[in-house]
């Protein structure tokens, strides 16, 4: 009997760590995936925006999967998977 109670608390135990787990790590990653998703379908010319590499530009043409900025008189074409945020 004492067998079967350490087994059922070693499965409370397991299950309450993979909870935690799953609130500290995962749901905010998700919540992250969704934002920056949205913020590029939000996307539009004149924005001034951040790349990932630090690039900081205003968008003059935005394509299906690309956007061109342009940062102190170059024009940059980049992947708007690499815009990091929109700046206000």
């Amino acid at each position: 009997m004492q067998e079967q109670g350490n087994w059922i608390s070693l499965l409370i135990f397991y299950l309450l760590l993979f909870v935690v787990l799953y609130l500290i790590l995962i749901l905010p990653q998700q919540r992250e995936k969704k934002r920056k998703e949205q913020m590029i379908k939000n996307l539009k010319k004149g924005d001034k925006v951040i790349t990932i590499s630090g690039i900081i530009g205003e968008i003059q043409t935005i394509g299906d999967d690309y956007v061109l900025i342009e940062s102190e008189k170059t024009v940059l074409k980049i992947k708007k998977w690499a815009i990091n945020e929109v700046v206000k």
